[in-house]
C-alpha cells in the first residue's frame, strides 16, 4: 500500500495534514511533444474546474524541450483517488503511454512508486478510465 505525504503539514501534531501532490515527468520522442503537450494542456481547464483541485499546470522544460512537467495538487488523498479513476486524468494516462521512457510519477513526497500506485488503484476499481496505463 502507498502511503500519502501531504504538501502541506500541521504545525501541531494532532491536526490534520491536508493536500496531495502528483507530478509527473514526461519524456517524449521529438515528433510527440507538441501532440503530447496538446493533450495535457487540454485536460488542464477540466481538471482545474473539479471539486478539491488546487493547481493544475503544464510546463515544458527550457533546457530539453522533450520533457514536460506535470503538476496537480489536490485538497484530499480521498479526491485525488477519485480523480486518479476519472476520464479526465485519462488524458495524462494517454501521454504517460506516448513517452519514450518510463515517466517518473511522484504522489505527495513519495517518490519512486507513484506509477505501481496508479496501477493499483485502478486494478482495484476497475475503472474503464485506467485500461491504458501499464507498469
Amino acid at each position: 500500500m502507498v502511503w500519502f505525504v501531504p504538501y502541506k503539514r500541521s504545525m501541531q501534531a494532532d491536526k490534520p495534514v491536508n493536500g496531495v501532490t502528483c507530478s509527473i515527468d514526461m519524456h517524449f520522442p521529438p515528433q510527440e511533444v507538441e501532440k503530447g503537450l496538446q493533450l495535457l494542456r487540454s485536460a488542464v481547464g477540466m481538471i482545474e474546474s473539479k471539486p478539491g483541485c488546487q493547481t493544475c499546470s503544464v510546463a515544458q522544460d527550457a533546457a530539453d524541450a522533450t520533457r514536460i512537467h506535470y503538476n496537480e495538487t489536490w485538497a484530499s488523498e480521498a479526491l485525488f483517488r477519485r480523480h486518479a479513476l476519472s476520464e479526465e486524468f485519462r488524458r495524462i494516462l494517454i501521454a504517460m503511454d506516448m513517452c519514450r521512457e518510463e515517466p517518473d510519477v511522484v504522489i505527495g513526497n513519495f517518490s519512486g512508486q507513484g506509477l505501481t500506485y496508479l496501477k493499483q488503484l485502478c486494478d482495484q476499481s476497475g475503472a474503464e478510465a485506467c485500461r491504458r496505463i501499464e507498469p
